[in-house]
């Protein structure tokens, strides 16, 4: 699962700023799940080059720690870190297997007041390797800690549906997804495609991620000790609104890609 990340750093971080749905709709909906991060733990699994472990610590959170199994990811985590310290530890972490903080961090064991992964789940390849994400996910929370994780959406627009009416659905904002087989079923590859404007510098990327069904996802969060699941649509920010006036976003959140699953 690590190389394909390991090539795609910049990318990652540039698409925070030059693909739509990242600027004004991820960012936005994520940041009001989080709630107030003031003098809160929080840790980032899958953190890849840090975009939202640098941001949970501007947002408030008193201490972050990010894990992630690229090295080339985590490679420019910390060197923006480096650039502009914000207290962040990163950790090369293998999130299919137990990955308890370092001996310097065991004191945090339990008291997690906030477990984050951004677009983690959905890149399980396995059943036994998402229940082990979720386990993860678990294991440092709190009692009440909350576990917030953006992923795939189950039912999202797939050229494979509707031949030639789907395939650039998600064009304006940025990116397109494609099974591999049709009909898609629990384990199948779907292909996420993101270019990059013109001058950008940035090169085109593929990502292969892969299908689960709610009922999956539930079933592994509920095998790791979770209770409470609850399913969020992402909303556009008021800045999103004004930069890309309607109907601009009518077609993407009438099929958005992702939603986000929270676990308590």
């Amino acid at each position: 699962m690590t190389s394909q990340f390991d090539s795609a750093a910049h990318a990652y971080e540039a698409s925070a700023t030059v693909i739509p749905i990242r600027e004004y709709i991820e960012e936005n909906s994520i940041r009001a799940l989080c709630g107030d991060m003031h003098g809160k733990l929080a840790l980032d699994l899958g953190c890849g080059t840090g975009l939202y472990t640098r941001r949970l610590a501007r947002w408030g959170a008193k201490q972050v720690i990010g894990a992630d199994i690229s090295e080339g990811m985590l490679a420019q985590a910390r060197a923006l870190e480096d650039a502009d310290p914000l207290g962040i530890t990163y950790l090369h972490r293998d999130l299919t297997e137990s990955c308890r903080c370092d001996e310097e961090y065991a004191h945090l064991s339990g008291q997690i007041d906030l477990t984050l992964a951004v677009y983690v789940l959905c890149y399980a390849t396995t059943v036994e390797d998402l229940e082990a994400m979720c386990r993860i996910a678990k294991q440092d929370l709190k009692p009440g800690g909350v576990f917030l994780a953006p992923t795939m959406n189950p039912e999202y627009a797939d050229e494979s549906e509707h031949p030639g009416y789907y395939s650039d659905y998600y064009a304006a904002y940025g990116f397109s997804m494609s099974a591999v087989t049709s009909p898609v079923e629990e384990g199948s590859t779907v292909t996420l495609s993101m270019w990059f404007p013109e001058g950008s510098g940035v090169r085109p990327v593929a990502l292969d991620a892969v299908w689960w069904s709610k009922e999956t996802y539930e079933k592994a969060l509920r095998a790791a000790g979770f209770t409470s699941i609850s399913w969020h649509r992402m909303e556009v920010s008021a800045a999103g609104l004004r930069a890309h006036p309607a109907p601009f976003w009518d077609r993407y959140l009438a099929r958005p890609h992702a939603l986000v699953v929270e676990a308590r």
